[in-house]
C-alpha cells in the first residue's frame, strides 16, 4: 500500500521568490561564469588578427534607351548587389588593384549592402591594411560601374546597328520602287501601285530615323560614386566591445544553466515548499527569523510566539491519551545531524510550561545540545544513570532556571555505539506521563537511532524537525519511511533556519562517568512507596477524575502507591533486551556483575 505521506503533491509552480532565492544562493556561479566569459572575450580579441574595412557608396541610375527610357524607373538593387559580387566584377577589380589574388578569394572580402528605400549600393572591402581596404572597396565599385556602362553601351550599339541595317534595306527598296515608277506609263495601274509602295517605304524610313535619332544622342550613365572609400583609421575587427559583451553573455548563460542544474541536483531543504513538494509531509511551522543564539528564547521573541501558536495547534491536533489522566507524549526527531530537534523541543517545552502545565523534556542523543540550550548543568543525575538504575527518573529530572514547570533529563554518558534499551525507555516515559502533562522526547534521525523508530510507535505524535540548508529531502523521506513501517503517528514537520553552534562551540563535553554505585533500594517503613524528597519537587498534576490517583503519592490506608504507570506497559523486557551499559561502566565496588543493569518490570523507580 503506498504511503499517504509520500504521495505526489500538487504544486502551484515556481514563484518569483523561489527564483530570487535560487539566484541568491548561486550568485557566485553566475559571477564566476560572467568573469570567465569576459576573460574569454578579451582573449579572443587579443588572438584575432587586426582587419580594416573601407566602404564606397554608389548611386545607381536606370539605363533605359530609346523608347524604353523611363525617367521614373527604379533599379532592382538586390539584383545589382549580386552583380557587384560576381566573378566578372571581381576579375575587373583585381586588374584595377593590380593584385595577384584569385577573384573568388577577393569576393570573400567584399560585402554589398542596400540601405532601405534608396537607390544606393554600399560596397565594403576588408583587408589586412588600411590601404588595401581602401583600394579594394574603390576597385569593386569602379569595376561594377565600368561593367554596367560597358553592358549598356553594347546594348545601345547593337540597337543602332539594327536600325541602320533596317534603314539600308528600306532605302534599297525605295530605289527599286523609283525605277518601277519611271518605267510605268502614266495613269497606268503599275504606276499607281509603285507610287503606293513608295509612300509606305518613305513612312518606314521616317520612323526608323525617328527611332535612331535619340539613340545617337544617348549618353550611357550607369551611376556614380557619391562617397568614395576612405582610409580606415582603426581596425574594424576584432571588435573588443562586442567580444567582451558576447563573452559575458555567453558566460552568464552557461552560468545560469550550470547553477540551475546544480540547484536541481541539490536536495537540501531550504524552504517549506521543499518539504511539502518533495516529501509530501505537512508543514506545521516554518521559522522565518534568523536565530543568533542557541538557547531558550524569551517569551517576547518572535520565534517563541510562533512556537506558541504551534503549541496551540498541537493541543487540538494531538489526541488525548487513551488512558485518562496521563500526559501527552510528543517525539521530536531530527531530520539530519544537528541541533534542530533539540532547539525546537526545548523552546516548545518552554511554550507549554509558560501556560502553567507540567512539562518533562528528555533526550536520547548522546551529543544533545539541551544542556547548553536549557542551562541545566550535567551531573550524576542523567538518563544514563536512570537506565543503570543508579537513580530514579523523577529524581534525575533537573529544573530549568526561570521555568519551574519545565524539567529536563539530560543524556549523561550515553554511548552512541550501544542501542538504548527500548523497554527501559518506555518504562521511563510511562512513569513521567503519569506525573507530567506533556513529555517531549528529542531523538536523532531514525536512520541512525533505532530507538527513535521504536519510540515513535508508542508516543501520541511525532514531529520531524528539518534545518534549512543542512537537511536533505532524502533524509526526511528515509526517516518518514522508518516511522511508517511501525505506523508511527507522524503529524508533520517543522523547518528552522540554519542554527548557530551551541554556546562554547560544539556540543558540551560529557563529564566523567560516575563510579558505579549500588542500586538504590526502595525505602522501608511507613514511607515505603512515597516519592523521594527530590522527586516531590515535581508539582502534582491535576487529574481529570478523582478516581485517578496521582502517581508517586501514597494511597489511602498507607498502601504503597508507586510511580509505576497504571495499566500494563506497552513493552516490557528482560534479559539482554532490557539491559543498558554506558561507556562509563566498569568493574566497581559491586563487582563485575554490576557493570550492567537489567530493568525489572516489577520494580518501582519512584
Amino acid at each position: 500500500m503506498p504511503s499517504p505521506h509520500l504521495a505526489e503533491s500538487d504544486s502551484d509552480g515556481p514563484v518569483l521568490m523561489a527564483y530570487l532565492g535560487w539566484l541568491r544562493r548561486r550568485w557566485w556561479i553566475l559571477l564566476l561564469a560572467a568573469v570567465l566569459g569576459t576573460a574569454g572575450g578579451l582573449a579572443v580579441s587579443q588572438l584575432q588578427h587586426a582587419r580594416y574595412t573601407s566602404t564606397t557608396s554608389l548611386l545607381v541610375r536606370p539605363m533605359g534607351t530609346g523608347s524604353d527610357s523611363n525617367p521614373n524607373a527604379k533599379v532592382n538593387l538586390d539584383t545589382e548587389a549580386q552583380v557587384v559580387r560576381s566573378l566578372v566584377v571581381a576579375d575587373k577589380a583585381r586588374t584595377l588593384m593590380k593584385s595577384t589574388t584569385a577573384p573568388d578569394q577577393l569576393l570573400q572580402s567584399a560585402t554589398v549592402t542596400v540601405p532601405p528605400n534608396s537607390q544606393v549600393l554600399q560596397v565594403a572591402y576588408e583587408a589586412d591594411s588600411p590601404a588595401q581596404a581602401q583600394a579594394g572597396s574603390h576597385a569593386f565599385a569602379q569595376a561594377y560601374l565600368d561593367l554596367r556602362k560597358a553592358t549598356a553601351q553594347k546594348t545601345l550599339d547593337n540597337e543602332i546597328a539594327s536600325l541602320n541595317q533596317q534603314k539600308a534595306d528600306v532605302t534599297k527598296q525605295l530605289t527599286a520602287v523609283a525605277g518601277r515608277i519611271a518605267a510605268a506609263p502614266a495613269n497606268s495601274v503599275d504606276r499607281e501601285r509603285a507610287e503606293a509602295d513608295r509612300s509606305v517605304l518613305t513612312n518606314q524610313l521616317a520612323s526608323l530615323n525617328n527611332r535612331l535619332s535619340p539613340l545617337l544622342s544617348t549618353d550611357t550613365d550607369p551611376g556614380e560614386i557619391i562617397s568614395d572609400a576612405r582610409l580606415p583609421s582603426s581596425p574594424s575587427s576584432p571588435n573588443r566591445t562586442l567580444n567582451l559583451a558576447s563573452g559575458m553573455g555567453a558566460g552568464l548563460l552557461l552560468g545560469i544553466v550550470l547553477a540551475l542544474l546544480l540547484d536541481r541536483l541539490d536536495t537540501r531543504v531550504r524552504r517549506g515548499r521543499d518539504i511539502t513538494d518533495r516529501v509530501g509531509l505537512p508543514l506545521l511551522l516554518e521559522v522565518a527569523p534568523r536565530i543568533s543564539t542557541l538557547a531558550l528564547l524569551p517569551a517576547t521573541h518572535k520565534v517563541s510566539r510562533e512556537l506558541g501558536r504551534l503549541r496551540n495547534v498541537l493541543l487540538s491536533a494531538v489526541p488525548q491519551p487513551a488512558e485518562a489522566g496521563r500526559g501527552r507524549q510528543l517525539l521530536l526527531c531530527d531530520g539530519s545531524a544537528g541541533t534542530a530537534a533539540g532547539f525546537v523541543a526545548a523552546n516548545l517545552a518552554a511554550a507549554y510550561a509558560r501556560t502553567g502545565q507540567q512539562v518533562a523534556l528528555i533526550t536520547t542523543k548522546p551529543d544533545s545540545a539541551l544542556t547548553a540550550i536549557t542551562g541545566v548543568a550535567e551531573g550524576r543525575h542523567s538518563l544514563a544513570a536512570v537506565l543503570r538504575r543508579d537513580v530514579p527518573a523523577l529524581k534525575a529530572l533537573a529544573p530549568v532556571p526561570g521555568l519551574g514547570q519545565l524539567r529536563v533529563l539530560v543524556p549523561g554518558d550515553l554511548d552512541a555505539d550501544i542501542e538504548l534499551p527500548v523497554a527501559a525507555l518506555l518504562e521511563i516515559l510511562n512513569e513521567l506521563s503519569a506525573r507530567f502533562d506533556h513529555v517531549l522526547i528529542e531523538t536523532a534521525q531514525p536512520t541512525l537511532a533505532v530507538e527513535a523508530q521504536a519510540l515513535g510507535r508508542y508516543v501520541d505524535a511525532v514531529i520531524m524537525v528539518a534545518e534549512a540548508g543542512r537537511t536533505h529531502s532524502g533524509e526526511l523521506t528515509a526517516a518518514l519511511r522508518q516511522f511508517e513501517q511501525v505506523d508511527a503517528p507522524v503529524i508533520g514537520a517543522v523547518l528552522v533556519p540554519r542554527l548557530p553552534a551551541p554556546a562554547g562551540g560544539a556540543a558540551p563535553s560529557k563529564p566523567a562517568a560516575p563510579a558505579n554505585r549500588p542500586k538504590p533500594r526502595p525505602p522501608l517503613g511507613p514511607t515505603a512507596g512515597a516519592p523521594s524528597v527530590e522527586s516531590t519537587m515535581v508539582l502534582p498534576r491535576m487529574k481529570p477524575s478523582p478516581s485517578g490517583a496521582s502517581a508517586g503519592t501514597a494511597t489511602p490506608g498507607g498502601a504503597s502507591g508507586s510511580a509505576k504507570p497504571a495499566g500494563p506497559l506497552p513493552m516490557t523486557g528482560t534479559g539482554l533486551g532490557s539491559t543498558y551499559r554506558s561507556r562509563g561502566d566498569g568493574a566497581g565496588t559491586d563487582g563485575p556483575t554490576r557493570s550492567s543493569y537489567a530493568l525489572d518490570s516489577g520494580e518501582d523507580l519512584g
